[in-house]
């Protein structure tokens, strides 16, 4: 029987090539290199523009690196080690707060990527289970060893601000997503907030329990972020740079379109962009959050909700302050 994977490949190597050859060879290439907060599956628009030549298209050679937070990511950006960087809109509201001019360019992942996971043998031994009203689970997790990437992480927000309003106080420890399984697995955590593919072995395994399911739709509409990923850069670049960055912009109109027209040859691309991760891993986070993947713009009102989020859930210095429409580059 034909391999339908490989039949995919087939059909993507052929889109690739119309791709490119739709914008003019003699025009050169611009070099730009985007620093990720992590390779999760919160990236996978950005991983099948990579795979799908949708950023040549646009004259742009694109250098993806991948750091161990959104801060890390940001910091690279700032030094001037990255034209771009991507983050949650926390981070850059935080980035402002300092005073430094990081602006949002576009949006990569629309809502929450990542649940709340347990440890099996943590939540068996809890006085609630996964069927009780949420707010039950929120108290739960009090005093509990819950890894977060970082603390101004747009995964990390939602779930302290809902916490704190039933009057829960988790534990918060900060790591790279990568790290969080065999920190599970070692009993040094509890659980983790983590997009895909990070959560999905433990569940694979049986070793771990979705305890709270923030992506789709368990935490009260107050906390629930309007993004987790964008791409964002210093506003003197980009009045350098205004056709760079309305090129880069264009990548992810086009992301959009090929998900939502041809969803074979972006789940193709999203498969050969992850080889260590099981195929069927993919398909799964693809039917999950390819929609997520499409809905690249920014609004005012959806920054003055994670202004809102960011207050109530952190005390940095002049977040209350600032001007959410500053953050939109326009």
């Amino acid at each position: 029987m034909e391999n339908p994977i490989g039949r995919r490949g087939m059909l993507l190597a052929g889109a690739g090539a119309a791709l490119l050859a739709s914008r003019p060879r003699a025009e050169p290439m611009t070099a730009v290199t985007i620093a990720l907060s992590s390779n999760s599956l919160a990236y996978g628009g950005l991983r099948i523009a990579q795979q799908l030549g949708l950023f040549a298209k646009h004259g742009l050679d694109a250098k993806i690196i991948v750091m161990d937070s959104g801060n890390a990511a940001t910091a690279a950006l700032v030094a001037g080690s990255v034209q771009f960087c991507s983050s949650g809109p926390g981070e850059v509201l935080s980035a402002r707060a300092r005073g430094l001019d990081v602006v949002l360019v576009t949006n990569l992942y629309r809502g929450t990527s990542a649940p709340v996971l347990l440890a099996k043998s943590v939540a068996e031994k809890l006085s609630v289970d996964l069927k009780a009203p949420v707010n039950e689970r929120l108290k739960a997790l009090d005093g509990l060893a819950i890894a977060v990437p970082s603390a101004t992480s747009a995964l990390l927000l939602p779930v302290k601000s809902s916490c704190e309003e039933v009057g829960s106080k988790p534990r918060f420890v900060y790591m790279a997503q990568p790290a969080m399984l065999a920190a599970l697995e070692a009993g040094a955590i509890a659980g983790f907030i983590a997009s895909s593919p990070f959560w999905v072995p433990p569940i694979r395994s049986g070793k771990g329990v979705i305890w709270i399911d923030a992506p789709h739709g368990e935490l009260p509409e107050r906390n629930a972020p309007t993004s987790v990923a964008g791409i964002e850069v210093l506003r003197s670049y980009a009045q350098a740079n205004p056709d760079l960055v309305s090129r880069l912009r264009s990548v992810f109109t086009d992301v959009g379109s090929v998900i939502s027209s041809q969803p074979d040859q972006a789940l193709a691309a999203l498969v050969k962009a992850y080889p260590g991760i099981d195929p069927e891993t993919l398909k799964l986070a693809f039917s999950r959050d390819a929609v997520n993947w499409t809905q690249p713009k920014f609004t005012t009102a959806d920054l003055e909700k994670e202004k809102s989020l960011l207050e109530r859930s952190t005390d940095i210095p002049g977040v209350k302050t600032l001007n959410a429409a500053d953050a939109v580059l326009s």
